[in-house]
């Protein structure tokens, strides 16, 4: 198995690789890619759906897409940005408990916060869960905003005075 983390503009997808199988954030796709002879062109099927895209790699892991009159760049990394920006968590530090996508943020820098406050509302699979502080404290950052979509493991809030 292997996992992606795809940035395309400011979405960031995580894209597991199981054998044939495909999840995105956490969900399965029942498609099939195909790589043509050509170099770099692409065909992503699902049932009578069909799509080609041409994929020309421009560096380390970055990516100009074509498909269908759309342009895009991509960037694909083996860890998410946000994994890499906090690799040590701290007591105040606010995980994410699995891949999700954040519906609302309920506190910005520098609010005070206790115990239990309500900090974040993210919904994984179609279901919303209320993430709350871990401790009493100062917000000191917000790694997230509504619509963002995160990675299990990703730090969300961090709080100051734990």
């Amino acid at each position: 198995m292997s996992i992606y983390y795809v940035t395309v503009g400011k979405k960031e997808y995580q894209i597991e690789i199981n054998g044939d199988g495909y999840k995105i954030n956490g969900e399965a796709i029942e498609a099939v890619l195909t790589a043509l002879k050509e170099r770099g062109i692409y065909v992503l099927k699902k049932d009578l759906w069909k799509r080609e895209f041409h994929a020309e790699a421009q560096g380390k892991g970055q990516y100009i897409l074509d498909s269908e009159g759309l342009h895009g760049t991509a960037k694909v990394e083996k860890s998410s940005p946000k994994q890499r920006q906090s690799s040590s968590a701290d007591a105040g530090d606010l995980i994410s408990p699995m891949p999700c996508q954040v519906v609302s943020v309920r506190v910005h820098v520098g609010d005070q916060v206790e115990k239990g406050h309500q900090l974040l509302v993210v919904e994984s699979m179609k279901m919303q869960m209320t993430l709350y502080a871990p401790c009493d404290g100062t917000v000191t950052q917000v790694n997230a905003e509504p619509g963002m979509l995160i990675a299990k493991g990703d730090t969300l809030v961090k709080i100051e005075g734990c």
